[in-house]
């Protein structure tokens, strides 16, 4: 009798072992949502520009904005867009940057690289002049550090930093 009951305390042990070991390995494994490489899921990117800015924009007939404008997650594919009263139709590559601009209405694609740090060709050579240019005046300085900061604000919004210009 006691062999019978090391036999089934042996049996009821091994069944309940495989029974947790498969409802943990069933709980462990877990489908990935997302992948490192482009699908044709991941989304594209839209970059409208136009002069003069502030051209309304529409896409597939849906209001966007206005132009300068972003999108960051545009269904990748075929698309009718309208800046103003100018249509054309795009196509947004999955997980790519689509850039376009309007100018006297035409429409023209871009591409946005960015932009390696070099030195300049006279680096290390002090320039100097014989006679010296005109002092700037304050008003001067005042305009040019604001032209440096639209400078950066634009560089942030063409490289995608920033939604907005």
């Amino acid at each position: 009798m006691k062999k019978m009951y090391k036999f089934v305390v042996f049996l009821v042990s091994f069944f309940t072992i495989i029974v947790l070991n498969f409802s943990a390995l069933r709980a462990g494994l877990i489908e990935p949502t997302r992948s490192l490489k482009a699908t044709a899921e991941d989304p594209g990117q839209l970059t409208v520009f136009s002069e003069p800015p502030g051209l309304s924009i529409k896409l597939d007939g849906k209001f966007i904005g206005q132009t300068p404008m972003r999108m960051n997650a545009v269904d990748p594919g075929a698309h009718q867009l309208q800046v103003g009263e100018s249509v054309t139709e795009i196509y947004v590559e999955p997980g790519q940057a689509f850039h376009i601009s309007l100018f006297q209405n035409k429409f023209i694609q871009f591409q946005v690289g960015k932009k390696e740090a070099s030195k300049p060709s006279g680096a290390g050579k002090t320039l100097t002049s014989e006679t010296p240019g005109p002092e700037p005046s304050s008003e001067h300085l005042r305009t040019k550090e604001e032209n440096r900061k639209a400078w950066e604000r634009w560089m942030l919004f063409v490289n995608g930093s920033s939604n907005h210009f």
